[in-house]
């Protein structure tokens, strides 16, 4: 090449033409664009953000802006079931379909307060006076009222307290559960006056079978239900009982006048009853006075010896079948009763009235008590004809015959 050519060469050659020159020279001028926004920023006044709100005077020569209007809900009526077709588009006149009635708030009902229960007062229970055999007055005239409105006592009311109320004392206790003592307390009469007591008519059915020996023992507040004075059934030309106001069971003393009165017809009277129905107290009493005669007539004797004889002819108290009233010791006035014509006809003929003669010699290992011939049970007719004929005694009956 030469001189020439070399010379313009050089003489057309740039600084930016250098690559390392361009971009410091690039950088330079992006720092200084950097510099001077930031220098310009701090220059602009501060703005409040509240005085960017709108105020409700515009500004001067500013223009007010038009509210866009909220357009009207269309109502579509509710068409009523009778209005004719189409009216609910509108064709047919507006009256036609009524206006949906806006139903009327339904009031909330008012709670009624519930009173408070009211506690009943307690009553103060009533007691009575105790009556017993030989009062009399009002009161007792009160109680045979409602004794005989029960069915318990026949006749009027006398205000007496006598046998015959004592009696129906005795069998008001009895069929409702009562201690059956005879004695009106204050349980008694509180249960008689209460309308809750049980009638007469309504006293349970008499076991005729009941079996009553040692081993079977009745309770001390054990008492028949239907017992009559003997001297009321039978007259006293047919038979004597011998201490006044005995009573037995009704049923079986209607059986012994039908039997005394067929004896009398065959020649064979005079009659007496020395014992029938006695109450557990009775027993007792008996045995009592028994134990005191063995040790008058024996001082060397222990109380234990003389109860054991005792026991021997009387039986302990609860054990003694004159206690159920179906029981009568038949004997003859003044005279030993074993071996009399009326013993004879009686063991004869009893079982034909529904009597057994209930403690014979043979039978004693099986009752427990001596022979007794002038002690006669009712067990009914059927029963006795059995007994009879097998020579059984009560026990042996229940037993084979499988009685419960």
């Amino acid at each position: 090449m030469s001189r020439n050519a070399r010379s313009r060469r050089r003489r057309h050659t740039s600084p930016l033409d250098n690559p390392v020159i361009r971009v410091m020279t690039a950088a330079s001028a992006v720092i200084l664009i950097v510099l001077v926004c930031i220098g310009a920023t701090s220059l602009m006044p501060q703005i409040d953000p509240a005085s960017l709100e709108p105020t409700a005077t515009p500004m001067a020569g500013s223009p007010t802006p038009v509210p866009t209007p909220t357009p009207e809900p269309t109502i579509t009526p509710t068409p009523a079931v009778f209005a004719p077709f189409g009216a609910q588009y509108g064709h047919g006149g507006e009256n036609l379909i009524p206006e949906t009635p806006t139903p009327e708030p339904t009031p909330a009902p008012t709670p009624t307060p519930i009173p408070a229960p009211t506690q009943a007062p307690t009553a103060t229970p009533v007691t009575y006076t105790t009556l017993k055999k030989g009062a009399n007055g009002p009161s007792v005239m009160k109680m045979q009222e409602a004794l005989i409105e029960l069915g318990y006592l026949a006749g009027n009311a006398d205000g007496d307290f006598g046998a015959k109320t004592q009696s129906a004392v005795v069998q008001f206790q009895a069929v409702n559960s009562l201690s059956a003592d005879g004695i009106a307390g204050s349980k008694t009469l509180t249960l008689l006056y209460s309308g809750d007591a049980l009638p007469a008519s309504e006293a349970p059915e008499m076991d005729y079978l009941l079996l009553v020996n040692r081993d079977n023992k009745l309770d001390k507040s054990y008492a028949p239900t239907d017992l009559v004075e003997i001297a009321d059934v039978i007259p006293a030309g047919v038979l004597k009982v011998k201490y006044k106001g005995t009573r037995a069971n009704r049923v079986a003393t209607e059986a012994l006048y039908r039997m005394l009165e067929d004896a009398i017809d065959e020649g064979i009277g005079s009659w007496q009853v020395s014992s029938a129905y006695r109450g557990y107290s009775d027993q007792q009493a008996l045995v009592d006075q028994s134990v005191a005669n063995y040790r008058k007539n024996n001082p060397d004797w222990s109380r234990e010896r003389c109860l054991s004889a005792t026991y021997q002819t009387v039986a302990p108290a609860g054990t003694s079948e004159h206690m159920t009233g179906l029981a009568f010791d038949i004997t003859v006035p003044g005279v030993s009763f074993t071996g009399t014509q009326q013993q004879k006809w009686l063991h004869e003929h009893c079982y034909e009235y529904g009597f057994v003669v209930r403690f014979t010699e043979d039978k004693q290992p099986i009752t427990g008590f001596l022979a007794e011939s002038w002690h006669f049970r009712y067990v009914g007719v059927q029963a006795a004809q059995v007994m009879v004929y097998n020579d059984w005694c009560l026990e042996e009956y229940i037993e084979k015959m499988g009685v419960k």
